[in-house]
């Protein structure tokens, strides 16, 4: 039997000192990034040829336009910092942000996304040491903004940074999640998932060649606690989503039912779906049933 817990979240603040020395956040920017300037708040994004050869870097195609002797200068900024303990330790969640500088007045558009990175420090030996560390965790947010972050509880002993966005294109509206936690020495994405959609203000009624329904679906978000004993993973607690409402899909296929709950169990480094259940939902006064 799983119990529910709730969504924990925390309201940090931007300093941390709960008996251990004092929390510097441009020391911590200094480990992060590559010649990091705590007066300008300014940092150089690593786009090297070798870089550029592992794969497409979102925020060096916006800095470079192709060319890699361009200005490779971003702003950083830091979004959340708290300090929680696990089990015997005590350690601080790092959030921060990187966008163009020299492009600072047009990184304002749709797809302008900056480059969100995560941090865990570690009080150890008398001093915050680095343990894991991701300035590329995640490009999320929009219009040259970040997205939300909030700290979560994501087990008995850990925890993760929940990011928040919203994205809005033609009259579509949707809004996504990302959780990032610590994986050994770095910190990446390990569940994501859009959360609400809705296509409302696509809609004209004026237009009689548009013949397209109104959907609207959302879906809320729980962590479950399993027995210690029985679960598959305990150092984790599973993730539960509850959708309902229904999406556009396209004209041949107008309207998709998202009347589901779905389960997701940690195991290999990502929470993966375990379980998905199917509801029908009848309108005449009668029960759900599943499918």
């Amino acid at each position: 039997m799983k119990a529910s817990v709730s969504l924990f979240i925390f309201l940090c603040s931007t300093t941390a000192s709960f008996g251990q020395g004092p929390f510097s956040n441009d020391e911590a920017l200094k480990q992060l990034y590559h010649n990091f300037d705590p007066a300008k708040k300014t940092a150089q994004w690593g786009c090297t040829q070798d870089h550029q050869s592992e794969g497409p870097d979102r925020l060096c195609l916006y800095l470079q336009g192709g060319n890699i002797k361009d200005d490779t200068t971003v702003s950083v900024s830091v979004l959340l910092t708290a300090q929680v303990s696990e089990g015997n330790a005590t350690r601080i969640y790092f959030a921060t942000s990187a966008k163009p500088s020299r492009l600072h007045e047009e990184f304002d558009c749709h797809a302008c996304v900056p480059a969100t990175g995560a941090a865990v420090y570690i009080w150890r030996s008398q001093h915050w040491e680095l343990e894991s560390a991701n300035v590329a965790a995640a490009y999320s947010g929009g219009w040259g903004g970040p997205p939300t972050i909030d700290l979560i509880t994501i087990g008995p002993q850990k925890h993760g940074l929940l990011l928040s966005s919203t994205h809005m294109g033609q009259g579509f509206v949707s809004s996504r999640k990302e959780l990032l936690a610590p994986l050994g020495k770095s910190v990446d994405e390990v569940w994501s998932l859009e959360d609400e959609n809705d296509n409302i203000n696509a809609i004209d009624p004026n237009d009689k060649l548009l013949n397209m329904p109104a959907c609207r679906a959302s879906a809320a978000i729980r962590l479950l606690a399993g027995d210690e004993d029985a679960s598959e993973n305990s150092d984790y607690y599973d993730i539960e989503v509850i959708s309902r409402g229904s999406s556009f899909q396209d004209y041949n296929h107008p309207v998709k039912r998202e009347n589901w709950t779905e389960v997701y169990t940690f195991r290999d480094g990502k929470y993966r779906l375990s379980q998905r259940t199917v509801f029908t939902e009848i309108k005449s006064g009668g029960k759900s049933t599943n499918r």
